[in-house]
């Protein structure tokens, strides 16, 4: 009787969020107490999906996850108690932001446009310019760089809520203590679950649906080197990530320089030192391309119009343009109005609403 009344306190907390359940600090709590659930929200995908995986040190757990979705959309984690994660990753905009720069803690703004947080668990590198190589280790960057989180700030704030202390001993076990590891590690739980696969064109793969004739054209553009020629970068075999995963990095003609020096920002090449990866950003999704603009690593194009256009026609020298762009010497593939049309009908097909609907996904504190 005692586990069943207990099971259904535990749902009913992941469920509100809002319940404080009576747990204690002492060493004497039974270990029942200190048991997490395995997780089972996350999809079953087809092998034309790269596949989710976890490390050994930090499965998916339903309290892990529900405390990483509470401290992403919690400002606790930031200096001033102002930004989450949640400030600069909204999810109407697939996890991502619809100005150029965020707002960091104290009015700051970030270097680079926000990214979406979409699939990450396909993902191998992070951040435009990759510096980072796990989900963990990009959440640790981030709070750090965007919210200027100080862990013993925060965790004096996190330790006077009994729901944190409850998620942290059932998510981590024993000896259920706040640390700065399990911060980052549940956060980056929650993002392993930020999967999506169902769009239109998801459905369409699995025999569920069928493209117009638009849509069905300008997926032929999209993958004709003569046409839009956007596979070499946007294509991962035979998994349908929409953003190459062996590649992963590429200058893709956006700025006009005669010197690899003279970039900006010289994304990747102030990661590796070289100065042949200067200039060179990672290469995004195109999942849910339609709800992220702005668009490149600077936000400047406002339109996905103006970036098909920028590889139509507009494309700029620099020494080490990627050389998978085969249209380079004539500034680009120089599509028609009509099939500039199709490809945008086809990218449409990209665009997953149960994603940024689903509930599981939503603040938890509303």
């Amino acid at each position: 009787m005692k586990k069943t009344v207990t099971a259904l306190l535990l749902l009913g907390f992941i469920a509100a969020c809002k319940q404080d359940p009576k747990i204690g600090n002492n060493s004497n709590e039974p270990d029942s107490l200190y048991q997490s659930t395995p997780y089972q929200g996350m999809p079953t995908l087809t092998n034309r999906y790269r596949s989710i995986t976890s490390p050994s040190d930090n499965p998916l757990t339903a309290e892990g996850v529900q405390l990483g979705r509470m401290l992403f959309y919690d400002p606790v984690l930031s200096a001033d108690s102002t930004v989450s994660c949640a400030s600069c990753h909204n999810p109407r905009f697939s996890f991502g932001d619809s100005s150029t720069t965020s707002k960091r803690v104290f009015g700051e703004l970030t270097p680079r446009n926000t990214p979406p947080l979409i699939n990450l668990g396909m993902n191998k590198k992070f951040f435009f310019d990759g510096r980072q190589t796990s989900i963990e280790d990009a959440t640790a960057d981030a709070l750090k760089g965007e919210q200027h989180f100080n862990y013993v700030f925060s965790k004096s704030k996190l330790e006077t809520q009994q729901r944190y202390l409850y998620l942290f001993k059932k998510a981590f076990g024993r000896p259920g203590d706040v640390t700065e590891d399990k911060v980052h590690k549940a956060i980056a739980q929650f993002l392993r679950t930020l999967v999506s696969y169902n769009s239109k064109f998801d459905l369409y793969m699995r025999g569920e649906a069928v493209l117009t004739s638009s849509e069905s054209q300008g997926f032929a553009i999209f993958n004709d080197n003569a046409k839009g020629d956007c596979f070499h970068c946007h294509a991962d075999g035979p998994y349908l990530t929409f953003a190459n995963q062996i590649l992963f990095f590429a200058n893709n003609a956006l700025d006009s320089v005669n010197d690899l020096n003279d970039f900006k920002d010289k994304g990747l090449g102030a990661i590796s030192l070289d100065a042949n990866d200067n200039g060179r950003f990672k290469i995004p999704t195109l999942r849910n391309i339609m709800l992220t603009p702005p668009y490149m690593h600077d936000g400047r194009f406002a339109t996905i119009e103006d970036v098909i256009g920028h590889y139509s026609d507009s494309l700029k020298y620099s020494p080490n343009v990627d050389p998978l762009m085969q249209q380079f010497n004539q500034r680009g593939v120089h599509i028609n109005q009509v099939e500039k049309n199709q490809l945008l009908d086809f990218l449409k097909t990209l665009t997953d609403t149960s994603f940024i609907n689903k509930p599981e996904f939503q603040d938890p504190f509303k």
